[in-house]
């Protein structure tokens, strides 16, 4: 597959990523209006969107999203004479998907599903179903996956010889949201996800942290097995 292939791929599927997430972030502001907002849940639920860390990966997606669509439209558009900031974002765009956008995906639909089917109530409350559709559910925590996949199937990528940047956005991304979630329970004494307040206190609460931790280097490191599998030969990534 040539490398102009692989971009006409990469914007049919980001384009439908990106046209996903904006449908259902449109369909969420509309649902969390008018007489439903009466409910008190409802309203605490509204004003603390971004304290989820779901909220944070749809917003980190679609950031990756806009850069890869400028990318490649660019590409498509200039060849080698393009901007040289936009070869600066190219190699942002690459390090950011590697190191947050792929594993923080990834993660989240693994631990959300199996918490969700044993017990939903610790992770994603009943009452949370009237604003919030089992469409839009799905699009935040199973649609995250093939969009992040997709992208693994058709750029080219090789091994990083350091893992200097996963150290570096692993560090800044979880010790960020740690901060805000305690920041979060001491200003209004409440967690966006409940099973927080049933470990909060205890030892499993850093234990908790740790494993989700591990989870996503372990991702991290998946994706780099997946690349391998799917290109086993060098791939030149520019027009001759």
């Amino acid at each position: 597959m040539s490398p102009k292939t692989y971009v006409y791929w990469r914007l049919f599927g980001h384009t439908i990523g990106l046209a996903l997430h904006s449908g259902n972030n449109i369909a969420m502001y509309l649902a969390m209006q008018g007489e439903v907002m009466k409910d008190p849940e409802l309203r605490i639920l509204k004003a603390t969107q971004l304290k989820y860390i779901t909220i944070w990966n749809v917003a980190f997606q679609m950031l990756f999203l806009l850069l890869s669509l400028a990318c490649d439209i660019s590409f498509l558009l200039k060849g080698k004479k393009e901007h040289r900031y936009i070869s600066y974002i190219r190699n942002y765009k690459d390090i950011f998907f590697s190191n947050v956008v792929w594993p923080l995906s990834v993660t989240i639909s693994a631990v959300f599903w199996p918490v969700f089917i044993i017990d939903r109530e610790l992770i994603f409350p009943v009452y949370i179903d009237k604003v919030l559709s089992l469409l839009s559910n799905h699009i935040m925590h199973t649609a995250i996956v093939p969009i992040v996949l997709w992208e693994v199937c058709f750029q080219p990528r090789s091994r990083p010889n350091s893992h200097k940047w996963l150290a570096l956005h692993a560090t800044i991304l979880s010790s960020t949201y740690l901060y805000v979630l305690l920041d979060n329970y001491a200003e209004h004494g409440r967690w966006p996800y409940p099973v927080l307040k049933k470990l909060y206190r205890t030892p499993y609460f850093i234990l908790m942290y740790i494993a989700l931790i591990a989870i996503y280097i372990l991702m991290y490191f998946i994706q780099w097995i997946l690349t391998d599998f799917i290109f086993k030969k060098p791939i030149k990534l520019h027009k001759k």
